[in-house]
């Protein structure tokens, strides 16, 4: 058996705490544990006490660190998993935490890509393959990009491929209309926008027929 001597705030962080058992530093907890455990000065703690209190330690920390990771910005599930691996976390306790983060709606890959579309098209004007192209790196499900894609009205990205269109073709010198064209697709494309979307924007802007790319 080991008494605790000695509970402490740590300096940088107020909801932890050092424990010192037989006037020895032994480990540190966060705050919920010490109140699961009721830790206080002068309680005895057997091994196997001490074994549980660790393993409920470790399994909130990984908690808590995917509640700071999506504080500071919104993730996937992909991409919050991929964090918690690289910094060194078991599996079973990774999918413990994500599980929970679920189930109190932090994490939700169907409001992640809701937001990450809607950004995309406000702040960066992407078309619709740049956009997909994106959320399948950031590993959401292709049934939920496919069914919140559907958002995006053709008409609505016609109109944006038009706006676009329109500044960049103030930046073009070139005369000759088949540059042009050239350059004005090839951006269009580049912003992700579908091949026939860039064709429909191009001739409304050129007023003249498109021709395929070479």
């Amino acid at each position: 058996m080991k008494r605790i001597t000695k509970i402490e705030y740590q300096k940088r962080n107020k909801e932890r705490f050092n424990i010192y058992l037989d006037e020895e530093y032994a480990f540190a907890i966060d705050m919920n544990i010490l109140i699961k455990y009721s830790l206080k000065k002068d309680m005895l703690l057997d091994d196997e006490l001490i074994d549980d209190i660790l393993k409920s330690e470790e399994k909130i920390s990984v908690y808590n660190y995917g509640i700071s990771l999506l504080s500071r910005a919104a993730k996937s599930e992909y991409e919050l998993r991929l964090k918690m691996q690289a910094k060194g976390f078991d599996s079973r306790l990774i999918d413990n935490a994500v599980n929970t983060l679920k189930e109190q709606k932090y994490l939700d890959d169907e409001k992640y890509c809701e937001m990450f579309i809607n950004d995309r098209i406000n702040i960066l004007k992407h078309g619709v393959l740049k956009i997909k192209e994106a959320l399948y790196y950031k590993g959401v499900d292709k049934e939920i990009i496919g069914e919140k894609i559907k958002s995006i009205s053709p008409e609505e990205e016609c109109e944006r491929a038009f706006i676009l269109g329109q500044k960049k073709l103030l930046s073009i010198k070139e005369e000759d209309n088949r540059k042009k064209r050239i350059k004005l697709s090839n951006y269009l494309i580049g912003k992700g926008f579908e091949y026939e979307t860039v064709k429909k924007t191009v001739k409304k802007l050129l007023n003249t027929e498109f021709d395929d790319i070479d």
